[in-house]
């Protein structure tokens, strides 16, 4: 199970990067809803990740010993699914004002993929098979 979730989230981050790409060149309300919904789903994903992973679940149950050492136990407890869940009320708010037809909502797109970018793990292997 959490191998198929991990090859999921896997792929499914490459979709959102393109729909972000998408919605960050065309502010419009379908590829903003592409982006925002497939990074709701991306998100998901990740919460069932956490609870089947056993790197997450091993970090929690040491909570204070993993937040206070630096390395790969505590980006995921504490600094992955806090860029993601911020990049995705970004993502949504891009795509309200999107539908209004307002201009910011290339600025929200922009601020949710540069969060995005810096949230991936960019040290783990970038295509799992």
């Amino acid at each position: 199970m959490h191998e198929a979730l991990l090859f999921l989230h896997n792929l499914v981050r490459w979709l959102v990067l393109a729909f972000g790409l998408w919605a960050l060149v065309r502010p419009e309300p379908r590829p903003g809803a592409f982006f925002a919904h497939a990074l709701t789903l991306q998100v998901v994903l990740g919460v069932l990740l956490a609870f089947a992973s056993p790197l997450f679940q091993g970090a929690l149950a040491a909570l204070e010993a993993t937040l206070q050492t630096p390395g790969e136990a505590r980006y995921f407890v504490a600094e992955h699914w806090v860029g993601g869940l911020v990049a995705l009320g970004l993502a949504h708010a891009g795509l309200g004002q999107a539908r209004k037809g307002k201009p910011r909502a290339r600025l929200l797109f922009a601020l949710a993929l540069l969060l995005l970018l810096l949230s991936i793990p960019w040290f783990r292997p970038l295509l799992r098979l």
